[in-house]
């Protein structure tokens, strides 16, 4: 962290720049609180890769048995095996599929669960100062021109025209 009356090196831990005197306290405040929130986008990242690694694996595991199936499949069309086996292959087969299904639907379902970045409520301190709501819940008031009397005066006083 730099002072931002001088500009010297200090660290988080101090309450005043050792070169000028500036207060450090609240600065030391605000980048602690920024680095948490840096923290909880690493977080989300992470638990975004757990997600994703998840999926894979399902993925991977689905399309392994539904290969496994359609070498029984091949194996039965060729030699001839039974009808119980191609129906086993079948089977296996839709269990291939739904394992593949499951990995993605679970990993879009995980994946729109994340928790949302943090709003900040109203009246909390942060870097620029204290946030608060507009008045009229959001709803702008409308504000008279600045040149509007102006204008008014020009219209009323027309000067006279010499021709």
């Amino acid at each position: 962290m730099h002072c931002p009356s001088c500009g010297n090196e200090s660290s988080l831990d101090q309450k005043f720049c050792r070169k000028c005197g500036f207060g450090l306290e609240a600065i030391s405040k605000l980048v602690g609180q920024n680095r948490s929130e840096d923290r909880l986008e690493i977080d989300k990242a992470e638990r975004e890769r757990l997600i994703v690694r998840h999926m894979f694996r399902w993925l991977a595991l689905g399309l392994l048995v539904i290969g496994l199936a359609v070498l029984m499949l091949v194996t039965n069309k060729n030699f001839d095996i039974g009808k119980f086996f191609g129906w086993a292959a079948s089977l296996v087969l839709l269990i291939g599929t739904g394992m593949a299904t499951y990995g993605v639907i679970s990993a879009i379902g995980k994946g729109t669960s994340l928790p949302k970045k943090r709003v900040r409520e109203e009246g909390e301190l942060t870097g620029v100062g204290i946030i608060n709501e507009l008045p009229g819940a959001g709803i702008p008031v409308p504000v008279p021109s600045v040149t509007e009397r102006t204008t008014q005066l020009i219209a009323t006083a027309k000067p006279e025209m010499k021709e």
